[in-house]
């Protein structure tokens, strides 16, 4: 009996170490990555670390708290995570799956520090050939040179620098430089909603999903810098909104419903050139331009809540969806290998009436809107990456706000931030 107590001792404290010891398997190759970021700063208004507009500004002696006082802010929930999967041929294509969460809250209506989806999509590639299925990057105005260089991952929110939603993507390359994208994708943003996938709203009731599409060339003839080449690119979308209105009669009572239909339309126009291309896979004096410009009436969720206006009623009973127009571009130098500074400047403004300017709606919505920011940026090693930063926002709204308290119609916000990477 003692040695059988000795022997059941010997095993419950070993679970433990075998816990902590244990292996991660699957059926198929998988790679975990990802990386851990962190990052803090000041803002002369009173917002936290993802601003994405500057609030009014105080007026005529009505102040406006979020202008009057400056705020410490700190992040840590932009860390993500992420699982490619590599499996099996299939249809004599290669296929993969792919599965990345960050740590923010953003789509999983939790609170900051939750782990929430960014992407859960699948790919079969041939030669010349890619299906993508799944939860991912839009075509349409997408160009991610900022990414990881960036400190916020609000910065250049209000200029269309691309969001991820549900599609079917089909690419085809005609060669090494030439080729294009087309299939359907969600009309309306499934994540970061109480109701998810069971979005209804007047972009879901359409009988169509959004189409969008994208023409490219690319090549290396000018050289390269990091994984960039030579890119230029047209792309959009397009779908229908969907305004039904409810027809009610006292006697007999019936309801019946008519509808008018709403474009939702896209396009863009993108673009990478290797200035001064790196030489032998070393950067220093390596210079680019990238950026691009776009179009869109009635966007849906292709920019975030406050800098998207969808059709509204006129008095007449017509509907009116104002045009949208802008973009951003970047500049990047790199003094050596490791060192490099990079300039964005993003502009936005919507062709709005000056009666729905002043209207009760109208008046609360960004007109328009700059962006200014510097970065200087320091890869200690390939795994680890330091970076300061300087943001100015300036942000104009349809009208004043409501007298007696009336505030201005415009706001500045500054804005300094450090941060760090390590990428694994």
């Amino acid at each position: 009996m003692k040695k059988f107590v000795v022997i059941a001792l010997a095993l419950l404290l070993a679970v433990p170490a075998l816990s902590f010891a244990g292996s991660a398997t699957s059926k198929w190759d998988v790679t975990i990555g990802g990386f851990v970021k962190f990052d803090m700063g000041y803002e002369d208004q009173a917002q936290g670390a993802d601003y994405r507009r500057a609030e009014r500004s105080s007026y005529r002696g009505i102040q406006n708290f979020a202008d009057e006082y400056g705020n410490f802010y700190s992040a840590g929930g932009e860390t993500r995570l992420n699982f490619l999967i590599n499996g099996p041929e299939g249809w004599g294509a290669k296929t993969s799956a792919f599965v990345e969460g960050e740590f923010r809250g953003a789509t999983s209506g939790d609170n900051y520090g939750a782990f929430s989806l960014r992407h859960a999509f699948m790919k079969m590639q041939w030669a010349s050939d890619t299906l993508t299925i799944g939860h991912t990057w839009q075509k349409w105005g997408y160009l991610p040179t900022y990414s990881n260089i960036l400190l916020g991952v609000n910065m250049l929110s209000a200029f269309q620098k691309g969001g991820r939603q549900p599609q079917i993507m089909w690419e085809h390359k005609f060669n090494k430089n030439v080729g294009f994208a087309f299939g359907i994708i969600s009309p309306t943003n499934s994540l970061g909603t109480p109701r998810g996938a069971n979005v209804v709203d007047n972009y879901t009731i359409s009988p169509y999903p959004f189409t969008e599409g994208e023409l490219f060339y690319t090549s290396d003839a000018c050289g390269k810098i990091g994984r960039w080449q030579m890119l230029f690119s047209v792309s959009g979308f397009y779908g229908k909104y969907k305004a039904p209105q409810a027809d009610t009669t006292v006697a007999p009572v019936t309801v019946r419903f008519t509808d008018k239909n709403v474009d939702a339309w896209g396009l863009a126009f993108k673009t990478f050139i290797p200035i001064i291309p790196e030489k032998k896979g070393h950067k220093a004096g390596a210079l680019s331009l990238s950026g691009q410009a776009f179009a869109t009436q009635n966007p849906s969720w292709y920019l975030p809540g406050v800098f998207s206006i969808g059709p509204y009623q006129r008095r007449d009973g017509s509907y009116a969806a104002p045009l949208l127009v802008g973009g951003w571009g970047q500049v990047t130098y790199h003094f050596t290998d490791k060192l490099f500074i990079s300039g964005w400047y993003g502009n936005m403004a919507y062709k709005m009436s000056e009666r729905y300017m002043r209207s009760a709606t109208g008046r609360n919505q960004v007109q328009s809107e700059q962006q200014y920011i510097v970065n200087l940026s320091y890869d200690v090693n390939p795994a680890m990456r330091f970076g300061i930063e300087y943001d100015r926002i300036n942000t104009r709204y349809g009208w004043y706000t409501a007298a007696p308290t009336s505030l201005d119609r415009t706001g500045t916000l500054n804005s300094v931030r450090i941060g760090a990477w390590y990428f694994f």
